[in-house]
């Protein structure tokens, strides 16, 4: 059984394996705005796959090409208003 990509299943340490980060940088990303994990009633973070795979968008864009969070911040913008990555936008 699949699991849709929008539902939030991961928390906050399982999502950080997935991702290849520490759970405090997926804190500073939370805080920085590039990422909205659902909450529990208790206040829980939970990730979901859509949720991962940002994360690891903005791991590539900061580790691979060198983009800053306030970098990062802005790519994303652009990329929700064009509907293209820069992934895939440098492929090209």
């Amino acid at each position: 059984m699949r699991v849709a990509d929008d539902k939030p299943v991961y928390n906050i340490s399982v999502a950080a394996d997935l991702v290849g980060v520490h759970p405090r940088t997926l804190r500073i990303y939370e805080e920085a705005g590039l990422v909205h994990p659902t909450r529990t009633p208790g206040n829980t973070r939970r990730y979901s796959q859509a949720d991962i795979e940002r994360l690891l968008h903005v791991r590539r864009l900061i580790e691979e090409i060198g983009v800053n969070i306030a970098g990062v911040r802005v790519i994303l913008r652009i990329e929700e208003r064009i509907g293209v990555s820069v992934e895939e936008w440098l492929e090209d």
